[in-house]
């Protein structure tokens, strides 16, 4: 049988990866809506960057100007990074339904 932390670690995996790869998507539709010359604007039509944050209670932290490609590449490291444990997480998974680990 899986145990319940390996069926965590794969669901846990499966839903980082679906959010980010969300995350590609919104990204790419807002790229088309705006004209490369023209930056995203904050809802007072200031140019504004993507948003990068620590939510840690009092001492949060957040970035205000994140360049688009660089959030880009962040998420798709995330996602490598997270497709990486799932293979790890699968085969913990294929371990324990063979018996090796309890």
């Amino acid at each position: 049988m899986i145990s319940r932390k390996t069926a965590s670690d794969i669901w846990l995996c499966h839903d980082e990866i679906e959010k980010a790869e969300k995350l590609l998507v919104d990204l790419e539709e807002l790229k088309k809506q705006w004209p490369r010359e023209q930056h995203l604007r904050d809802v007072f039509g200031r140019p504004a960057g993507l948003q990068l944050g620590v939510p840690s209670g009092q001492n949060s932290h957040r970035l205000f100007d994140v360049d688009p490609e660089l959030a880009k590449s962040c998420i798709t490291a995330h996602i490598a990074q997270k497709k990486a444990e799932l293979a790890t997480a699968n085969e913990r998974a294929r371990i324990e339904l063979d018996g090796g680990v309890d």
